[in-house]
């Protein structure tokens, strides 16, 4: 259990370790200078500095039609008041001059409270000199391409929150743990990535909960969506893997078991080397048929579409899908070969399912059983195994519905030479119905 423990908890770090790195603040004011100067010129501006595309009976009627206005009552008309004056200080020295960028600065360093209408002019006063800026409390949220990182994420600039951070993460990854039989199964591998999968995915769901009760983008509904989905998945493929792993643990401890056999390494090796053979052999005629359909399918959308390039495109699609399943035919049998050569040697066999090293098939399950069981004898020299065939419900999803199929797996177990009557035993108890 320290293992699947170790697994939630990396899962749990690593995620929240994305959510802070990326949590924006909860608010910034952004500071802009305003030009009142050059706003009251261009207002009141001489003929000769005015558009030069407008004419001179236009520009000269429209100066008469506004009378002039002082500086201090031009920004007095404009704003209606909202003016407030403060002295510069500390929090003032990174403002930007007239004409300069914006600034960024949060809440806690402006000498002004959050104003009703989310936004304020202030002037500036230096000694003699009068700046003018404009305030706005806005929510980073929605302007994360305009605000420098440091500041519009906070989290990132704390060094010691990183730092224990990855200690944890070190330590929980350094800690040795000795794996059994069941925890290197591929049922206990399945619940770990089950685990995985939900101590990524929650957190980052929830804090995209909390987030969209502010001003949200679609992206933040996009994470709740999509983290909430295999949030979801991540926890019944634990819950469907962690009850096949209780099932392997209890029958690897005796409860149910019907056989346990161990087998010599040469055994083993050629027992994988034939499995191998037999797998990809299976597989590669499923490949066969994909890939006849696939070429039919691809040259009627080369041959009758209205838009050839289209067409062109869907089979180029197939193709690359045929070949990537050629892939995996070829290298799947090999990779769980060179897997099974590092696992133990030995069989468990129990009315529900069989344990072949680390490689566990369960036929209990919902939906599942098993179809038969038979005992082959072994033919110039080699040694006897067990055939069984065990299937499972699927599901394929159309347009008109959902079809239901059975899908048929089939598995080889090695025998041990002189154990041919204990599998004829095995075979009669599994006939009988025993675990369906």
């Amino acid at each position: 259990m320290l293992l699947m423990f170790r697994s939630l908890i990396v899962a749990v770090l690593v995620a929240v370790g994305v959510t802070l790195w990326w949590y924006p603040a909860a608010t910034l004011v952004m500071v802009e200078p305003v030009a009142w100067g050059q706003l009251h010129e261009q207002q009141y501006a001489p003929r000769e500095r005015a558009s030069p595309f407008l004419s001179s009976a236009v520009i000269e009627q429209s100066r008469q039609s506004r009378p002039f206005l002082p500086m201090a009552e031009f920004i007095h008309d404009q704003l209606g008041g909202a003016m407030r004056e403060v002295e510069a200080g500390d929090w003032s020295r990174d403002l930007p001059g007239p004409g300069g960028g914006r600034a960024w600065l949060t809440p806690e360093r402006v000498p002004v409270t959050d104003p009703p209408r989310g936004w304020l002019h202030l002037a500036l006063r230096d000694g003699e000199a009068l700046d003018f800026y404009r305030l706005q409390w806005v929510d980073p949220l929605q302007r994360l391409g305009d605000i420098p990182p440091a500041q519009a994420h906070p989290f990132r600039g704390v060094p010691l929150l990183w730092v224990c951070m990855g200690i944890v993460l070190v330590v929980m990854l350094a800690l040795p743990v000795r794996e059994s039989p069941a925890q290197a199964s591929n049922l206990a591998r399945g619940m770990r990535a089950g685990l995985i999968m939900l101590g990524f995915f929650l957190p980052l769901t929830l804090a995209g909960l909390w987030l969209s009760q502010r001003s949200a983008p679609d992206t933040v509904y996009a994470l709740i969506v999509i983290g909430g989905m295999l949030a979801v998945a991540g926890l019944i493929t634990a819950l469907i893997f962690g009850r096949q792993y209780a099932w392997l643990r209890r029958l690897m401890a005796g409860e149910g078991l019907l056989a346990h056999w161990q087998l010599e390494p040469g055994q083993w090796r050629d027992f994988l080397q034939r499995d191998m053979q037999r797998s990809r052999g299976e597989k590669l005629a499923r490949l066969v048929m994909v890939a006849v359909m696939a070429v039919v399918v691809g040259l009627g959308f080369v041959l009758f579409a209205p838009d050839r390039g289209a067409g062109l495109v869907v089979a180029g699609v197939l193709v690359g899908m045929v070949m990537l399943l050629a892939l995996v035919v070829l290298l799947l049998p090999l990779w769980t070969r060179r897997r099974l050569l590092r696992a133990v040697p030995e069989v468990w066999l129990g009315p529900e399912g069989v344990c072949i090293g680390n490689q566990a098939h369960h036929w209990s399950g919902l939906g599942s059983r098993l179809e038969s069981a038979r005992l082959r004898r072994g033919k110039q020299g080699l040694p006897a195994r067990i055939e069984l065939t065990y299937s499972g419900l699927r599901g394929v999803s159309s347009g008109r519905g959902v079809y239901v199929y059975r899908d048929q797996q089939n598995v080889v177990v090695p025998v041990p030479p002189g154990k041919e009557a204990e599998a004829e035993r095995v075979i009669a108890g599994l006939r009988a119905g025993k675990g369906k």
